[in-house]
C-alpha cells in the first residue's frame, strides 16, 4: 500500500493529559492534519454551498483525486473552523485535508441542520465553514473564475495567488519528493474544473482591484503571491528573468490598489541586491521555504535547491533578508513532520523535534520568523510512493511548543500581517504553532 498507512487507534485524552499545558484546540488541529479527515453525502452537499478548496498551490489531500468518486474535490471546504463541543473550545481554523474514512478517526457530518465534527464517531464540536467571498461570483471574460486567479484563505484575511502553477525543480532529479504541485495542477486540469496555470498580469490585477478596492470584506488584509521556481527560459516569463518576472507583478498591483495592504512574496533564496529591488517595488515580506533543517536530508529531500542553491547558501540569504525586510518580515517555511518519512528519514520522532529546535533556534537568534507547514502525505508526491505511517502526534505538540517558546526567548514580532496570533485568534491553517498563546 503506497501512500499514507491507516492510522492505530489512540485514545485523545491520552494526549490533553501528557500535554496539558497545551490548549486542547492546538491538539486536535495537529492531528487533523496528519490524519486528515472525510465528509459525510450529506455534509458534502452542505459545504459546497460555501467556499470550497480551490487547490491555490499543492492538493493538501492524503487520498488522490481520482479516488474522490463523491466529487469531494469541488464540494469540501477550504477549510473549516470548530468549537464548542464537549470540551468547550474556542474557534480555531482548520485546512480542509481529505482523507478516506477508514484512514482517519475524523469525520464532518450533517446533523439536525449543522455541521458537527466527530472523533471515532464520537461528538467532538461545532463546524462553521466561511460563506463564498463577494469576488467569488465574478468570471474573467473568458468564463475562469476569479477564485481561480486569487483564492480567500485564512478566512479571507490572506488572498493567495500562484502565479504559476508549476515548478521548474522537476524530475527526480530536482523536485521536492515531499511536494505534488506539478502533478497537481495536472491532475486537477483533468478534472475538468477551470485551472489556470498561468496568470496574467491583466488578470491578477483585475481580481486584486475588485478585492481590496471595489469589494473589499472587512476580513482582507493581505496577498501572498507564489509560484514554482523559476530558473529556467520559459515561455510565461518572455525573456524576463525570476526577479523581474514577480516584481512586474508587484508594481503593476501596487499601482491599482496602492500600499495599505501588505504584500508576502515566496520565492528561491534570493541575494540582499534581489531582496532590494523587490522591496522597492512593493514586496513587505519575503518568504524563501527552507522546507527541512538537516543538511544531509536536505540534500535528499529538495534536490533542486541544493543543486541550484545549496543548503547553506539558501540559509545564509534567508538570514541577510531580515536586514532588508526586517524582523516578522522573513518568513521560512517547514514541512514539519517529512524529516521523520520512509526511507529516508529519521527512525524516532525525537530526533525529528531536535532538528526542528535547531531550525528554530538559529533562525529566530538571527530574526528570522519561520513558520511551520505540518506535512500532508501526498500520494502524487515522491514521498507517496512509499508506505507512511502517520507522524507520531507527540512530534507536532513538540514542535509547536519549541517555536512557541524560542518566539518568547527572542521577543520577536508576529509575521507581519499574516495572520492575528493566539488561540481562537489565529486564522493560520497550516500548523497550530500560531494557535498557541493567548
Amino acid at each position: 500500500m503506497k501512500g499514507k498507512l491507516p492510522y492505530t487507534k489512540y485514545d485523545l485524552d491520552h494526549y490533553f493529559e501528557k500535554y496539558s499545558d497545551v490548549y486542547k484546540e492546538v491538539i486536535i488541529k495537529e492531528d487533523l492534519l496528519r490524519l486528515g479527515v472525510c465528509f459525510t453525502d450529506a455534509a458534502l452537499e452542505e459545504s459546497s454551498k460555501f467556499a470550497t478548496k480551490s487547490y491555490y498551490l499543492f492538493s493538501y489531500d492524503a487520498m488522490d483525486v481520482d479516488d474522490m468518486k463523491k466529487k469531494e474535490f469541488i464540494k469540501a471546504p477550504e477549510c473549516f473552523k470548530f468549537s464548542s463541543g464537549p470540551y468547550d473550545l474556542k474557534s480555531t481554523n482548520n485546512k480542509t485535508c481529505l482523507e478516506s474514512s477508514d484512514k482517519t478517526p475524523y469525520k464532518v457530518d450533517f446533523v439536525d441542520g449543522k455541521l458537527q465534527l466527530f472523533w471515532e464517531n464520537n461528538y467532538l464540536a461545532d463546524v462553521e465553514l466561511r460563506s463564498k467571498p463577494p469576488y467569488y461570483r465574478h468570471t474573467l471574460p473568458d468564463g475562469t473564475p476569479y477564485s481561480d486567479v486569487a483564492a480567500s484563505v485564512f478566512w479571507g484575511y490572506l488572498t493567495f495567488c500562484t502565479i504559476l502553477r508549476s515548478c521548474q525543480y522537476w524530475g527526480a532529479k530536482e523536485e521536492c519528493v515531499f511536494c505534488d504541485i506539478n502533478k497537481n495542477a495536472r491532475k486537477q486540469a483533468k478534472t475538468g474544473r477551470p485551472f489556470l496555470i498561468h496568470k496574467k498580469i491583466d488578470e491578477v490585477v483585475t481580481v486584486l482591484d475588485t478585492i481590496f478596492n471595489k469589494e473589499r470584506e472587512p476580513i482582507n488584509h493581505s496577498i501572498l503571491f507564489t509560484g514554482g521556481a523559476i530558473y529556467r527560459e520559459a515561455q510565461q516569463l518572455q525573456g524576463k528573468g525570476n526577479i523581474e518576472f514577480y516584481a512586474e507583478y508587484i508594481r503593476a498591483v501596487r499601482e491599482k490598489i496602492g500600499s495599505r495592504w501588505a504584500i508576502h512574496l515566496q520565492t528561491t533564496a534570493l541575494t540582499k541586491e534581489d531582496c532590494k529591488y523587490l522591496k522597492d517595488a512593493g514586496v513587505n515580506c519575503h518568504h524563501s521555504n527552507i522546507e527541512i533543517w538537516d543538511k544531509d536530508k536536505f540534500n535528499i529531500y529538495c534536490p533542486g535547491k541544493a543543486a541550484k542553491v545549496g543548503r547553506d547558501e539558501w540559509i545564509k540569504r534567508v538570514c541577510d533578508s531580515v536586514d532588508v525586510f526586517g524582523e516578522g518580515c522573513v518568513v521560512p517555511t517547514f514541512v514539519s513532520g517529512c524529516e521523520l518519512a520512509k526511507p529516508w528519514g529519521f527512525e524516532k520522532w525525537e530526533d525529528g523535534v531536535k532538528s526542528m529546535k535547531e531550525a528554530w533556534e538559529y533562525l529566530m537568534s538571527h530574526g528570522v520568523t519561520p513558520r511551520s507547514s505540518s506535512w500532508v502525505i501526498e500520494p502524487n508526491s515522491a514521498l507517496g510512493q512509499y508506505e507512511q505511517p502517520p507522524v507520531p502526534l507527540e512530534y507536532y505538540i513538540e514542535v509547536d511548543i519549541a517555536w512557541y517558546e524560542t518566539w518568547k526567548k527572542y521577543n520577536l514580532p508576529p509575521i507581519y500581517n499574516f495572520t492575528p496570533m493566539g488561540l481562537g485568534r489565529s486564522l493560520s491553517i497550516n500548523s497550530g504553532h500560531l494557535d498557541m498563546g493567548s
